[in-house]
């Protein structure tokens, strides 16, 4: 996992092309310029998923992990709470990982680790951290949220 605010992105250029476009991509955006849905970079290999949603409570939340793709989650405008915990490390898992979903899901335990996305903030989840996102931060607010996929 990384996490970090989009003027330190040019830091991460070297780590994977496919991600440094991901991010290249959603700084463009803005609340005001953000007409959601899908947008193809690199086709299945590489796009973007504008999301506009509001928050939930935290018991309300699944963990997923996926392996087909790396999340890219940029927040443009609102906050939530993201909770991560090594995938390899659930306790509670009620779905095992599907290739045609690209998911694993599981119960959240309570030794997960909570990060709030700002706006301005990213995140970079690879497949070794399962995570709970859209959580409410300070109760329900909508939010504007892109989120990248890479292909591994």
């Amino acid at each position: 996992m990384i996490f970090d605010t989009m003027q330190h992105a040019d830091q991460y250029k070297s780590l994977n092309p496919a991600i440094n476009r991901a991010l290249e991509a959603a700084k463009a955006y803005t609340p005001e310029n953000y007409p959601g849905g899908r947008v193809e970079l690199e086709g299945d290999s590489l796009f973007l998923n504008l999301a506009g949603y509001e928050t939930h409570p935290k018991e309300e939340a699944l963990m997923e992990a996926h392996r087909q793709y790396i999340d890219v989650m940029y927040m443009v405008e609102g906050s939530e709470t993201i909770y991560v915990k090594s995938t390899d490390q659930l306790t509670c898992i009620t779905q095992e990982y599907t290739a045609e979903g690209d998911a694993l899901l599981a119960k959240m335990d309570q030794d997960v680790t909570a990060v709030r996305l700002e706006a301005g903030s990213f995140i970079i989840l690879f497949p070794q951290d399962a995570h709970a996102p859209g959580c409410h931060a300070e109760g329900p607010v909508t939010v504007k949220k892109v989120i990248g996929k890479v292909r591994i």
